[in-house]
């Protein structure tokens, strides 16, 4: 018996050797067994129809937007017929690359599309999919939120994605990249086209647009263009204003917990000192003269005296060594530099080390309580690191007032560490976090250089008022 027509149509279109589809309204009205296999659904096609393509069928999230967008953008009145070649992945995940060709249609009296897969996985293929899909990586790239442009280094703008053009300063026909990105007349001075060209290397920075009042993190490196006999370099940059309002506001509480923090230590110090400490020795008072009372008494009872004696003398000393460690009266008696060469001079013998303390230009200087207690605190830390890291013979620690800034310099002949590792390490770097934040409440800088086996040196810088003379 002859096969009717829609017969002939079922057999053509089961074997050929492309997906097809008909979608209307998002819904899948038909597809083939190709389009099943080439995407690794074991369903029966039947089972597939009337579902969402983009929701339920497309299996790869990372491209999904992209193929939707295109799939749109035909349907509301772009060229009726396009082309494209994207990555994709199988429903299990298996990385693939696909051609997709669409065309409207007309299904029911609606507006519909139909479309073609052609798997271009092939590795002999693949050079002939990325040629003819120039237009899909336009497409990437004007669905990026980066932005994204070429300069030539004569500061002119030969691409730029859809996100780069908006909000343009002026014409990136005819101005140049300083006008077009920035509004200026002349060249940014933060330009990095020379050192791009020169170093031939991807050069990073971070820079505030005054037109706009956003912040920038850009990536810029060289590229050669087709058809272009000049140097060219491509840069991306992306808008990193609320990450900087994040991290000013975290910085801000970080200050505020430091200052409470500094503030607490300070008023624990005091009650431990003024009361607690009083209080253990009006005990040992009592004790004492009720030693000296029992002067008489079994030898038994008279040791044990004298044991409670001894542990309440000892117990007064620990309250004195935590207060101190809370607030250093120190720093209280002796000021800054005073309490520096006081504890210089305690821990060189203890930990055998030799201190050389070189305070400069600070005979007179004044400083806020704050400034005091936090390079105080800078200090102690590293020394502390000295200590417990460093195993250094010798260390030089400088504190030099040159108007308006004070310089703390420790430097130590320890076996030093690798830097980049260390940033790298969390849990390793709470120390140089503390110290840095510490700094950054002064408005000041803070440099951390080391090399293995051949020490370590902080430099840690702040402003200071030059205190009035009467």
């Amino acid at each position: 018996m002859p096969a009717t027509d829609p017969q002939l149509f079922e057999t053509i279109v089961s074997t050929l050797s492309d997906g097809l589809y008909v979608v209307l309204d998002n819904l899948v009205v038909f597809l083939n067994q190709r389009f099943a296999d080439l995407f690794g659904y074991y369903d029966t096609t039947e089972t597939l129809i009337g579902r969402n393509l983009f929701t339920d069928l497309y299996p790869d999230p990372s491209s999904v937007d992209l193929f939707q967008q295109v799939h749109h953008q035909v349907l509301a009145g772009a060229p009726p017929r396009l082309a494209w070649g994207q990555p994709s992945a199988r429903v299990d995940g298996t990385p693939t690359w696909i051609e997709v060709e669409i065309r409207r249609v007309e299904f029911s009296g609606k507006p519909a599309l139909i479309g073609t897969f052609h798997d271009r996985t092939d590795c002999k293929l693949i050079g002939e999919a990325m040629h003819a899909s120039q237009e899909t990586l336009r497409m990437l790239l004007d669905a990026m939120e980066d932005r994204v442009y070429v300069v030539t280094d004569d500061y002119r703008i030969i691409y730029a994605n859809r996100k780069m053009q908006n909000g343009l300063c002026g014409d990136i026909a005819t101005d140049p990249c300083y006008k077009v990105c920035r509004g200026l007349s002349e060249r940014c001075d933060d330009c990095s086209t020379d050192a791009v060209f020169t170093d031939n290397q991807q050069i990073h920075k971070e820079f505030f647009n005054e037109m706009t009042k956003r912040w920038y993190s850009v990536i810029e490196l060289p590229i050669r263009m087709p058809g272009l006999s000049r140097p060219a370099k491509l840069a991306v940059a992306r808008d990193v204003t609320e990450k900087k309002e994040h991290e000013k506001q975290i910085r801000a509480l970080t200050h505020s917990l430091i200052s409470a923090q500094e503030k607490e230590r300070r008023y624990v110090s005091r009650e431990l000192h003024d009361d607690l400490g009083q209080r253990l020795n009006a005990i040992k008072l009592g004790i004492d003269t009720l030693e000296e009372d029992l002067a008489d008494a079994p030898e038994e009872l008279t040791c044990r005296v004298k044991r409670i004696s001894g542990m309440l003398r000892d117990s007064i000393q620990a309250v004195r060594g935590i207060s101190g460690r809370l607030r250093p009266g120190s720093l209280e008696r002796l000021g800054l530099v005073g309490a520096i060469e006081h504890d210089c001079a305690a821990m060189a013998p203890e930990y055998g080390l030799k201190i050389d303390f070189r305070p400069a230009g600070m005979t007179g200087v004044k400083l806020e309580p704050e400034t005091e207690i936090n390079l105080y605190r800078v200090f102690q830390e590293a020394l502390h690191n000295v200590v417990k890291h460093a195993e250094a013979t010798e260390v030089t620690v400088c504190l030099v007032a040159s108007h308006p800034n004070i310089r703390m310099r420790i430097e130590d002949n320890g076996k030093g560490f690798d830097l980049k590792q260390r940033q790298r390490d969390r849990g390793e770097r709470l120390g140089l976090v503390g110290m840095t934040e510490r700094v950054d409440l002064l408005s000041g800088t803070f440099q951390v250089s080391s090399r293995p086996k051949v020490g370590t040196r902080i430099v840690v810088e702040v402003p200071y008022c030059q205190p009035e003379v009467n």
